[in-house]
């Protein structure tokens, strides 16, 4: 018997369509968040801390599709984990499942295991990227910069005093980019358009609430990169303590545009395209010397 329950329904309304012409990562994260809190609320809990969430997108969804998410908790383990699968409800395409990890001991549950499709594919989940971020002055060091220092403001807290659970990526990848950044959209020498779309993530939250005014700037290291894809790690820090608040290791996929699949990078691109790497600064990263 399927022990996944609905939770949160939704439509894909145009404000949550971005520049590559589907549902931005953002709202598929806001729908498992939404999810999680009812899970919360039918478990008698007063909503304990999101502590991590991992994503896997397996279908990218569009405008005026409507949504579902299906949940069940996965018993076991240190902490009460979630899990969570979001459905397009007219043919029951996947478009993503989740992994949310919170501040709580395990609950007793009916015996369940994530599915094989909604395991992670290529991240860890026995990883703390915040308990491994480097220091601040070490990324300054080594030219992370991805935002201007800025301080959260009323988009990241969504109205309210401190930065909700459902808004957290703002934090990251909200303000101004470094000036030297490259577009999102790229297009190659016969036309085609492309970009990297986020394949797999997942994101880890400070303890404490994250209140408005706070100072905060976001840096960015590429870990590895291959023909189609890419692994990139981000952090947000506090630039008045030195605290890593927010931290995000992402799988990137490079993605056609033009024809709406993967595709892999002509040598000479990918060539213009490789940086610095810095395989060091991933989570759990053991040196081999």
């Amino acid at each position: 018997m399927n022990p996944l329950v609905v939770t949160h329904q939704s439509t894909v309304d145009p404000d949550q369509i971005d520049d590559l012409g589907h549902m931005n990562v953002r709202y598929y994260g806001m729908n498992a968040t939404a999810a999680t809190r009812t899970c919360c609320e039918q478990l008698g809990l007063e909503q304990p801390h999101l502590l991590s969430a991992y994503t896997r997108h397996h279908h990218e969804q569009m405008e005026g599709n409507e949504l579902e998410v299906r949940s069940a908790v996965i018993p076991g383990g240190d902490r009460l984990r979630i899990y969570h699968e979001l459905r397009n409800r007219a043919d029951d395409d996947l478009a993503a499942t989740f992994v949310h990890e919170l501040e709580h001991a395990p609950v007793d549950a009916p015996a369940f295991e994530p599915p094989r499709y909604g395991a992670p594919r290529s991240l860890d989940l026995d990883t703390d990227a915040l308990a491994t971020a480097p220091s601040l002055t070490r990324v300054r060091e080594l030219g992370l910069a991805n935002r201007k220092p800025r301080v959260i403001d009323r988009d990241d807290t969504m109205g309210a005093e401190t930065v909700p659970a459902s808004n957290y990526g703002s934090v990251l990848w909200g303000g101004e980019r470094m000036e030297d950044e490259a577009s999102w959209v790229r297009v190659l020498p016969d036309g085609t358009r492309y970009a990297f779309v986020v394949m797999e993530q997942r994101v880890w939250f400070r303890h404490r609430p994250l209140a408005l005014g706070t100072p905060v700037q976001t840096f960015r290291a590429s870990l590895e990169a291959g023909e189609k894809i890419g692994r990139d790690i981000a952090w947000s820090f506090n630039t008045e303590t030195g605290e890593a608040i927010v931290a995000s290791e992402t799988i990137d996929l490079c993605f056609n545009l033009t024809e709406r699949r993967s595709m892999a990078l002509p040598a000479a691109v990918r060539a213009q395209e490789d940086g610095d790497y810095h395989p060091e600064l991933a989570p759990g990263f053991k040196s081999v010397a």
